[in-house]
């Protein structure tokens, strides 16, 4: 009797918290989440953590693609933020673990049971390091159902024997899986299958960019939003895309280093995939190989598992077919700052001498290199060039500006190269291949994603992505909820994203034109009440075209200047002594021609003079 007391007990308090708790029916099992309530919205997001959209990685399965999660047999409480994948990490307080292939969804789910556009982001701050644990609540209540998606990252994802079994790109294949669970399951959370768009900042912007190249995920999303890509020249120039052969050498070395070494790739995998995963993670830190390890070509798969066939410049050419896609691509003007963090608080103990130092010796010669700018006969004037367009006068060291003040030119002068004109021919090829194409470049100051402030006049890496995500990612990382100021622009930025999301344009056009070949508009998001006088536009032409004509007009300069021969004698003097005959024979033609003129008027007026009959 008791018993039977105590089990009607437990199933009336279950009952009324299932009825409290917002709960989703899906093919793998029951969900139940939780609600949370936004300033702006009297209806409550309904948030589901930590779903499982694939077996977890571990054991035979690591190394490999992903594969279905199987479900659950039991209703699954989805209450808490779920592990971040391994990762090299600066707070000491996260939690990783292997078993990380969750997703969360956030999801302002209308009584009406209409359905909702539903929009995927992809974060990770580079290729190492990132997870699902920002909040989007603040976006979802703008009426769309968000998901985040966790997926490997540094060596987990990206060794590579170039074969079936370790073949690398596997935070590609992760995304990919999540995609297709999402189009299977966003039904049961109000969102529309067939409205979806693909989100990405930094490393997860890269991420997009391949999504979009690749043939695998053709149908699978409608739109597309690139802020602040980590790697854009990798999408312009397959010389500079990461090698294939060079990342199995990577992983070659790191299996050497925990003993895995043999004859055949089979035994090697094997090995790897019996270490623990303490080995594994203690090779991240030992080498920063984030440059080369990240997604290649796979095209030394069967065509039936390749992912990306091409390299991704080469999958985003112009020439390619059309792509019935629209496209939001963004930056911000300081964006070197925070993808680079380490080296400018370096740079900043250093002093404004030894940044303008660094500037001269390494920052631009590398731009320029990265241009093609770099032939000795043009570089000395080159760099001067640049010195005077960033830093004005003074910048050999003797007359060096506030440090601050150094540091800001050297951030501008590298993030106007690599994200404003790179940015401006990505968006030239975009424009050419997708259906509608919008660009801006934020400039309003704040603070980024660590909710660390800098004192520029300018937005670095990240500051467009916490404005979007508004109060709740702010009282997550500065502990301090936005200020007024912050709070309306914020408010306006997000509903840009939000009606892209929903209606494929931002804004009504007279307010924010679409970027089109022959106009190239990009739409500045900034704080009105500073007026920092800077174009983007006019920054991306300096580099890609006042800086080429000034360097071919002195290699052409330098050519006709080179006067003297390889024995050492002027090569002026044939000059002068041509220049004198011919001087000589226009001397000499003139005169003659003046003889004839005379002899001839003459003849004339004698002639004339007889016809008179004048004596």
């Amino acid at each position: 009797m008791i018993r039977g007391a105590w089990n009607f007990l437990y199933f009336f308090v279950l009952s009324f918290v299932l009825a409290q708790d917002p709960i989703a029916n899906l093919p793998q099992g029951r969900a139940v989440g939780i609600k949370v309530y936004t300033e702006n919205s009297l209806t409550p997001v309904e948030i589901f953590f930590g779903i499982p959209y694939a077996k977890p990685p571990v054991g035979r399965h690591r190394f490999s693609a992903p594969e279905r999660h199987t479900g659950w047999r039991r209703t699954f409480f989805a209450h808490r933020m779920p592990p971040k994948c391994p990762q090299i990490s600066n707070n000491g307080n996260d939690y990783v673990n292997e078993d990380c292939l969750f997703l969360n969804i956030w999801t302002p789910r209308r009584v009406d049971g209409s359905s909702l556009p539903v929009v995927v982001v992809l974060y990770s701050e580079s290729w190492e390091k990132g997870g699902i644990s920002l909040p989007y609540q603040e976006l979802a209540a703008e009426g769309v159902v968000v998901v985040t998606v966790a997926y490997r990252l540094n060596l987990l994802s990206f060794f590579t024997l170039r074969t079936l079994g370790a073949r690398g790109n596997l935070a590609l294949l992760d995304q990919y899986l999540a995609l297709l669970w999402v189009r299977e399951n966003i039904a049961a959370f109000g969102g529309d299958p067939t409205a979806i768009t693909l989100l990405g900042h930094s490393a997860g912007a890269d991420s997009v960019l391949y999504h979009i190249a690749s043939p695998r995920s053709i149908g699978l999303i409608q739109r597309a939003i690139v802020m602040s890509p980590l790697n854009i020249w990798r999408t312009l120039d397959k010389d500079i895309d990461v090698n294939a052969t060079e990342v199995e050498r990577i992983s070659l070395e790191m299996a050497r280093s925990l003993g895995c070494s043999s004859d055949t790739d089979q035994e090697i995998l094997q090995c790897m995939r019996a270490r623990s995963i303490a080995d594994i993670m203690s090779l991240y830190s030992k080498v920063n190989r984030s440059n080369n390890l990240q997604p290649i070509p796979d095209d030394f798969l069967p065509e039936a598992e390749q992912f990306l066939p091409t390299p991704l410049s080469v999958a985003l050419s112009a020439g390619k077919q059309p792509m019935q896609l629209d496209v939001i691509l963004g930056t911000t003007d300081l964006d070197d700052i925070n993808s680079n963090g380490d080296d400018y608080d370096e740079l900043l103990s250093r002093g404004g001498s030894y940044i303008a130092e660094y500037a001269n010796t390494k920052a631009i010669p590398e731009i320029l290199r990265m241009f093609s700018l770099h032939r000795s006969e043009a570089l000395p004037l080159l760099l001067q060039a640049i010195r005077w367009e960033y830093w004005g006068a003074g910048t050999r060291g003797q007359e060096v500006k506030d440090t601050l003040e150094s540091l800001e030119a050297l951030a501008r002068m590298k993030s106007s190269a690599k994200w404003g004109a790179g940015g401006a021919l990505l968006a030239a090829r975009l424009a050419r291949r997708v259906s509608r194409l919008y660009v801006y470049r934020y400039t309003r100051p704040g603070i980024n994603i660590h909710g660390r402030r800098y004192n520029f006049t300018g937005a670095v890496h990240g500051t467009d992505l916490v404005a979007l995500l508004g109060d709740a990612l702010m009282l997550q990382i500065a502990r301090r909820p936005t200020t007024q100021e912050e709070k309306r622009f914020s408010t306006n930025f997000r509903k840009y994203i939000a009606n892209f999301i929903k209606f494929g344009s931002p804004a009504p056009e007279e307010e924010w034109q679409r970027y089109k070949v022959g106009n190239a508009h990009i739409h500045e998001i900034k704080d009105l009440n500073i007026d920092d006088g800077v174009c983007s536009t006019k920054e991306a032409a300096f580099w890609l075209q006042y800086l080429p004509q000034l360097s071919n007009l002195l290699s052409t300069t330098g050519k006709t200047e080179q006067l003297t021969s390889e024995k050492g004698e002027s090569r002026l003097r044939g000059g002068v002594f041509a220049l004198c005959g011919v001087s000589v024979v226009l001397l000499l033609l003139l005169l003659a021609c003046t003889i004839l003129l005379h002899r001839e008027r003459s003849h004339r007026s004698i002639d004339v003079d007889s016809h008179l009959g004048i004596q």
